[in-house]
Order: C-alpha cells, then sequence, then structure tokens
C-alpha cells in the first residue's frame, strides 16, 4: 500500500511540474511572438513616414509645391507647411499607422540641388 502511494504521489508531482515547466515555455513563445511582432510594426510605421517624407521632398522639388496629403504605396501621410519662405520649406509630416502616429519635422531648401537642413523625427 506504502509502495503504490509513493508512486502516485511520484507521478502527480512529476505531472505537475512538467504542466507547470510547459506553461513557463508557452508563456515565453506567446511572449516572444508578441515583442517581434511590435517590433514588425514598429519598423513598417518608420517606413511609411520615411517613403511619405521622401516623396514629399520629391513633389516640391519637381512641382514647387505640395498638397496636405502624400499618398505612397506603403501608406498615406498629412503634411503640414510650418513656413515656407522662398526656396526654404519647414515641413511637419505625419503617419497614422497600427502603433502611435508618428511625425517627421524637415527643413529643406529647394535650389539646384535639394538641400536636407533638418529631418527630426517627433
Amino acid at each position: 500500500m506504502k509502495r503504490g502511494m509513493a508512486a502516485m504521489i511520484t507521478v502527480i508531482v512529476l505531472g505537475a511540474l512538467m504542466v507547470m515547466i510547459g506553461s513557463v515555455m508557452v508563456l515565453t513563445s506567446i511572449s516572444e511572438g508578441q515583442a517581434v511582432l511590435m517590433e514588425t510594426k514598429v519598423k513598417k510605421n518608420q517606413g511609411v513616414i520615411d517613403a511619405c517624407t521622401e516623396e514629399s521632398m520629391l513633389k516640391i522639388n519637381v512641382n514647387g509645391t505640395i498638397g496636405t496629403t502624400v499618398v505612397t504605396p506603403l501608406g498615406n501621410c498629412s503634411v503640414t507647411i510650418n513656413s515656407q519662405v522662398g526656396d526654404s520649406w519647414d515641413l511637419t509630416i505625419g503617419a497614422n499607422g497600427e502603433m502611435s502616429p508618428l511625425r517627421v519635422n524637415v527643413v529643406l531648401g529647394r535650389g539646384t540641388t535639394m538641400l536636407i537642413y533638418t529631418w527630426l523625427d517627433k
């Protein structure tokens, strides 16, 4: 009787230990997956804002003007012209992605070449 009881307790303890180890592994895997997904979304949003900023600069260089919205294959962005004096432009470009909104402030000059004076992520 005592042997059967000891064997039963050993099986229960080992089973509980295996369930605990399995649970820790599953929770760790879920946490790692969420971290990778978050990093992917952040990189995607950064790609959208960079593409919009570059598209804005191209439009200014080619047309000498820009609208309030920029459309790229990666996504859309809003454009705010903070100031425009002669060939000097101060823009704020914003993208609303899956994460928090991103903003970039760009000060540039348009002449024979396009000069970027500042490019600040907000």
